[in-house]
């Protein structure tokens, strides 16, 4: 019961991010969960998207370097501890989780170095920003 995660491959600069959402954005492709692990260098995108075999296509035309392979999905209890009992299982058997990331899901986290900056920009956008407080009560 797998399901396909794209791995893509990013230059870590400024817009190369924006260039695979846009790319899958007009392509009518949605992103249901990411992840972002970067190195001063390079960076690897992890998506789930509703066509992956489509936006693997329309990535690779676009020049993106793209791998896909297996993942697990699991609805785990939203509830104090539901990660760790979801874990509890693959540390008793000794199965090591490589990465994890949470999916389906319009709250993103953005890390910027320029903060105040960043919010600004949301704003300008017309997108809401989440507080601690608000996240809290969630």
């Amino acid at each position: 019961m797998a399901v396909k995660q794209l791995s893509v491959f990013l230059g870590n600069t400024a817009g190369r991010l924006c260039d695979v959402a846009r790319t899958l954005g007009e392509n009518n492709i949605n992103i249901r969960g990411f992840s972002v692990a970067d190195t001063s260098d390079f960076g690897v995108l992890r998506l789930l998207v509703n066509d992956p075999d489509r936006a693997c296509a329309v990535l690779r035309d676009a020049r993106f370097t793209v791998y896909v392979g297996p993942v697990i999905l699991a609805r785990v209890y939203d509830r104090p501890g539901g990660f760790a009992a979801a874990l509890e299982g693959f540390a008793r058997k000794g199965i090591n989780v490589d990465y994890s990331y949470g999916a389906i899901c319009s709250i993103i986290v953005f890390g910027v170095e320029q903060i105040e900056e960043g919010e600004a920009i949301l704003r300008e956008q017309g997108i809401a920003l989440v507080s601690e407080e608000e996240l809290a009560k969630i």
